[in-house]
């Protein structure tokens, strides 16, 4: 299931969140999967002591359907290290220092199926394709 997180609800809702020309990374996280709508960055996900274990290269095909479903390409996470499994994603909008990057999405249903168990190999995430390539609908 993917939720939106609050910060991003309110720059959709105030036309300040442009999917189409946002640049976002894709986190993987291990530990206690837990949505807390009002994080803000990805230092606030950290600060409850979740470990990122990698992230995306940039996610690219950003498009929206008629229906309003926020579609990409699939999503790949370079050499994910081998240890902890993976349990939950987060997508954010991109800013340096990493850690301020802006959380939009919280996904813990994706494919592959988790917990993901890292192998050290790239790891692919695929939107839902039976909503035609879809992360989430506001």
């Amino acid at each position: 299931m993917s939720n939106i997180y609050d910060w991003a609800r309110a720059q959709l809702l105030t036309a300040n969140l442009d999917w189409l020309g946002v640049e976002l990374v894709v986190s993987a996280w291990s530990g206690t999967p837990t949505f807390v709508p009002t994080d803000v960055t990805i230092a606030n996900v950290k600060s409850r002591g979740a470990v990122e274990r990698a992230y995306s290269l940039p996610v690219a095909g950003t498009s929206v359907s008629i229906d309003g479903t926020a579609k990409s390409d699939p999503v790949v996470i370079p050499t994910v290290p081998v240890g902890a499994p993976i349990l939950w994603f987060t997508m954010s909008e991109v800013a340096v220092p990493h850690d301020t990057s802006k959380l939009i999405l919280f996904l813990n249903d994706v494919v592959p199926p988790l917990p993901f168990i890292p192998n050290g190999l790239d790891l692919v995430l695929t939107p839902d394709w039976s909503a035609g390539r879809g992360w989430w609908r506001p």
